[in-house]
């Protein structure tokens, strides 16, 4: 495939990771325009041997492209995006804005890649920390049937973008302003409890996405989902454990065949793994999986995944190739 390609935050870290991922996936663009704001309108990325100068994001220059990621705020997808789309540009949204809206595919391809049939050129990307964790409970799903899970986070600082990784770097030398302003609280030596908004029912905004994000992706409006999403000092990947009830017998050596033989999961039999292990890795690492002691047939397993690569550009690139790949079937 050749294509034309579009990216909006170019510049930050999740921009940067589509950038490295087309590069790295050998993906044939026959043109990559690059967006972000006025403050680094001109700034120029190297792409494929080339000098390519970012562009300051106006509605006018959104022509003559393929496809669009969106990998910036819910304001500007919600601003460009329905424009883009009325183009008939494919527009790949990594925030929030479309991804309850009915009409609007909300995909991780190794699940539910069927959901792309028919889209009107706006797709969701889903949370990170949602992709995560259904990458490592969907394989069992499919055997067991999930019924429920619950889930506590601890997420890296580039969670919440550079500034994040900045204000984790302030706190270290002394400087804890920005760590005040990102996150609520000083994070070197923490862990917050909060990612998002409170609502009244105590949930953050954080762990409402993983419930309803994770109904609408494998179609169980009744699935049951608890969650408590913490930051920790941590640069890169986010870890999680996860209890999960299932409505069939749970059988543990049944469990470790399926993830063990999982080409998108690395399996830890006798180790876990890290965040220092799985950073900038495309699978999902999962370790400690064992029977539930509290819960009947429920399985309880510590999972690690790169929440900039699969849980944001690698899943919006592979969203895309999927979608190639169904033109060319057709």
């Amino acid at each position: 495939m050749s294509i034309k390609i579009g990216i909006i935050g170019a510049t930050g870290i999740v921009g940067s990771e589509f950038i490295s991922l087309l590069e790295e996936r050998k993906i044939s663009v026959a043109d990559l325009r690059l967006f972000a704001s006025e403050k680094s309108d001109g700034r120029k990325i190297h792409f494929n041997g080339k000098s390519i100068a970012v562009e300051k994001l106006e509605k006018p220059k959104l022509k003559d492209l393929d496809y669009l990621f969106f990998c910036s705020s819910e304001e500007i997808s919600k601003e460009f995006i329905p424009m883009a789309a009325a183009d008939n540009i494919c527009c790949i949204d990594n925030s929030a804005a479309f991804r309850l809206h009915r009409d609007v595919p909300l995909v991780i391809p190794e699940i539910n890649p069927h959901a792309l049939e028919n889209h009107r050129n706006i797709i969701a990307n889903p949370n990170c920390s949602t992709i995560v964790a259904l990458m490592a409970l969907f394989p069992l799903h499919q055997r067991f049937g999930l019924s429920g899970f619950c889930v506590s986070t601890y997420q890296a600082v580039s969670g919440v973008g550079c500034s994040g990784i900045e204000a984790l770097k302030q706190d270290i030398v002394g400087n804890f302003a920005l760590s005040q302003d990102v996150f609520g609280e000083q994070i070197l030596q923490n862990a917050i409890p909060k990612i998002g908004q409170f609502s009244p029912n105590g949930y953050s905004s954080e762990e409402l996405k993983m419930s309803n994000e994770s109904r609408k992706i494998l179609s169980l409006q009744r699935l049951k989902v608890s969650s408590t999403c913490v930051r920790l000092p941590i640069l890169r990947a986010h870890s999680m454990s996860i209890i999960a009830k299932f409505k069939n017998p749970f059988d543990l050596g049944e469990a470790e065949r399926l993830l063990s033989t999982n080409e998108h999961i690395d399996y830890f039999p006798s180790a876990f793994p890290t965040p220092l292990k799985q950073a900038c890795k495309n699978n999902i690492g999962i370790g400690r999986l064992r029977k539930d002691t509290f819960l009947k047939n429920a399985a309880t397993m510590w999972v690690v995944g790169d929440q900039i690569r699969k849980g944001a550009a690698l899943n919006a690139i592979q969203i895309m190739e999927h979608l190639e790949l169904i033109k060319c079937q057709r």
